[in-house]
């Protein structure tokens, strides 16, 4: 009864100073805007778990981007404000935000594929963020897409499940969206797919809230998690994050609910679209920033299983406690630390470690971001999963024929740490060792980006090497919806022993870059 009480006080007194707030972004421009803002002001503030809460406002004034030297034009006719300055749809008063605009990739290569096809990427949608009052943050997104990929993605996705395969025509999903369907009665690498997320939250203090949707997260501060990623396809959730102590203690539960592409029913039964085997997972994370150039975390993930597909079979999934456990109903727990430091207000070292404790896998990374100038960006890290097991609760067979990604030969799909077949974490998934160089430099409104990659895949003898190079530039044409237009190229060569795969993808695009897209596999 107290706690109730206590919440009813909460909701009951207005938030001092905030105004409308809503989540921070998580696509390739917005970000590092966001990152270098947080810097800049010394405010104590976790960002290991993202999303976190921001003001609205700022948000789109930090999208801006503008300098002491420089300030973007505003226009006075209602076309050219929306093309360049505003977003498409804009409400703001006291009590109400709303921002909306559409969403697309029109990309187009200058490659074609096996059968004489142009690779492409068609995509629309849109996208909307809100406010009511000082308490209430809602969004939605929706893209529906089409897709002829470069060689090495359709390699990719089939590694994931292929629907021209008669043997199992049920699986299939695209990294970072879910499942694909041909979109032409041909049995060809024609890919058709959508993505929708959404959310409502309420934020109980400046960086407390509570949270319910359908969405990502990301937990650390490199560009690839061994936690839990973006790179994954959204799933169902519920959060409570909380901030103590001056922001300096914080403590996130996340309760998800994830599926594995194997039908509940037989293909034959009367509703072909039967519901697939659902898996239960909590995500819990307790990070300590006594400084704002200082931090670490304690991270604990495990994945439930689910009875009769409709609930946990534990009782223990719903408590919001995390690390100790009983063990009933767990199939996978992974522990793991999260840390960074920042030794120079332009330098910042990170890193994770991590280890699955069922089957005893491991993983870690390092890595260094450096801003030495203004909009300029340099990144190194690396990853090692070397355990073929990192992801699965059992250890494989090692005898058996080794596949480099992203499930390996002796061990069933549910075994895994993932959610549509895509790994949670790292999205390569297991026994890879991968180095990594990014680039990143905007003046004004271009921007120009570099990225190397260089991978080992496949246990325990490493059987393909990879080496990814893109490189992208581009110019800005509205700051808060990303509508920009980018060329770019990727060559991406994989060895595996004698035999040498090379890809070559030349791009045009015009596209609004709000989620991270990941092509580098």
């Amino acid at each position: 009864m107290r706690g109730i009480i206590g919440l009813l006080i909460i909701f009951s007194c207005p938030l001092i100073g905030q105004t409308q707030v809503g989540s921070s972004p998580s696509n390739p421009i917005h970000t590092p805007l966001v990152q270098r803002h947080i810097a800049q002001s010394e405010e104590i503030r976790q960002t290991a778990f993202a999303p976190y809460l921001l003001p609205i406002e700022q948000l789109d004034s930090i999208y801006n981007a503008d300098t002491k030297n420089w300030k973007r034009k505003e226009h006075d006719s209602w076309v050219m404000k929306k093309m360049r300055n505003e977003h498409l749809i804009e409400v703001s008063t006291k009590d109400f935000v709303l921002k909306g605009d559409a969403v697309f990739n029109l990309e187009a290569a200058r490659q074609a594929d096996g059968q004489g096809r142009r690779m492409h990427t068609n995509s629309r949608g849109y996208s909307f963020t809100g406010a009511i009052g000082e308490r209430f943050f809602f969004a939605t997104t929706f893209y529906e897409n089409q897709s002829i990929f470069p060689n090495y993605m359709d390699s990719v996705v089939s590694a994931r499940g292929d629907f021209n395969d008669p043997a199992d025509p049920e699986r299939g999903s695209i990294p970072g969206y879910g499942r694909w369907k041909p979109f032409n009665t041909s049995q060809s690498y024609d890919y058709d797919y959508t993505l929708g997320t959404g959310y409502i939250g309420v934020a109980l203090s400046k960086q407390s809230f509570v949270q319910f949707g359908h969405d990502k997260q990301f937990i650390g501060y490199g560009y690839r998690s061994l936690f839990l990623s973006d790179a994954s396809a959204p799933y169902t959730f519920l959060r409570l994050h909380g901030s103590f102590f001056k922001n300096k203690l914080t403590y996130t539960t996340t309760w998800a609910v994830l599926q594995y592409l194997e039908r509940v029913a037989p293909v034959n039964y009367n509703s072909k679209e039967a519901m697939f085997r659902r898996l239960g997972a909590r995500f819990s994370y307790l990070h300590f920033q006594p400084k704002h150039w200082v931090g670490i975390g304690l991270f604990d993930g495990s994945t439930w299983d689910w009875r009769r597909n409709s609930h946990p079979s534990s009782i223990e999934y719903y408590s919001p406690h995390a690390f100790l456990y009983s063990e009933n109903g767990i199939r996978n727990h992974i522990l793991g630390m999260n840390a960074h430091i920042d030794p120079l207000k332009f330098a910042s070292l990170y890193g994770q470690v991590a280890l699955n404790t069922r089957s005893g896998g491991n993983g870690y990374q390092i890595g260094l971001k450096l801003s030495p100038a203004t909009g300029f960006q340099v990144q190194l890290e690396y990853n090692d999963i070397s355990s073929a097991f990192y992801y699965s609760s059992k250890e494989p067979n090692l005898n058996s024929i080794i596949v480099t990604e992203p499930f390996q030969a002796g061990t069933l799909t549910q075994d895994y740490y993932q959610h549509n077949d895509q790994s949670l974490g790292h999205p390569i998934g297991t026994s890879v060792q991968e180095l990594l160089v990014r680039v990143n430099y905007r003046f004004r409104d271009l921007f120009v980006s570099g990225a190397y990659h260089s991978m080992r895949k496949g246990q325990p003898t490493f059987l393909a090497t990879v080496d990814y190079f893109q490189f992208e530039g581009g110019y800005i044409i509205n700051p808060k919806s990303n509508a920009s237009i980018a060329i770019g190229n990727i060559n991406r060569t994989e060895r595996n022993g004698a035999s040498a795969m090379l890809d070559t993808y030349t791009y045009i695009a015009f596209r609004t870059s709000l989620l991270n897209r990941y092509l580098d596999f």
